[in-house]
């Protein structure tokens, strides 16, 4: 049980790490008008893209937690024999506490914006460390 309690915080951290780098990459550039901008007029793809590069750190988020979530199932979660349903404990856990934490930060003085950051860290980490982990014991096991 140790070694999947290591693997839950190396999740966490890698991930809540990660993510906050992206979400601020991601909004160095932009103000809160080009924010309101996204719910006022209707923007093309490509404007969205070129204005805000939200997506952009988005898919650079999900593609290290998938990195860290590969690395986590082939160094710890297989080799100690876990199963899927301890494997799905390093799936769910890191992005629960993770969701609360953002919701938590800065709560009172930007709760859309938190809200939203909320739901992107919980559905970005459960996808890309599901399917990681997922592929892993498909290919390995």
């Amino acid at each position: 049980m140790g070694m999947l309690m290591i693997a839950i915080g190396i999740g966490f951290f890698g991930g809540i790490m990660m993510f906050f780098i992206a979400e601020e990459m991601s909004l160095k550039d932009s103000d809160f008008s080009d924010i309101k901008d996204a719910f006022t007029k209707e923007l093309s793809l490509d404007e969205s893209l070129s204005k805000y590069g939200t997506i952009k750190y988005m898919g650079m988020y999900v593609i290290a937690v998938f990195i860290i979530g590969l690395l986590i199932s082939t160094q710890i979660l297989i080799p100690n024999g876990f199963g899927l349903g301890y494997s799905m404990a390093y799936v769910f856990l890191p992005s629960v506490i993770g969701s609360l934490i953002i919701l938590l930060v800065k709560w009172r003085f930007q709760p859309l914006l938190k809200l939203i950051s909320s739901f992107m860290f919980g559905a970005g980490y459960i996808g890309a460390s599901a399917f990681a982990v997922a592929a892993t014991h498909l290919f390995l096991t």
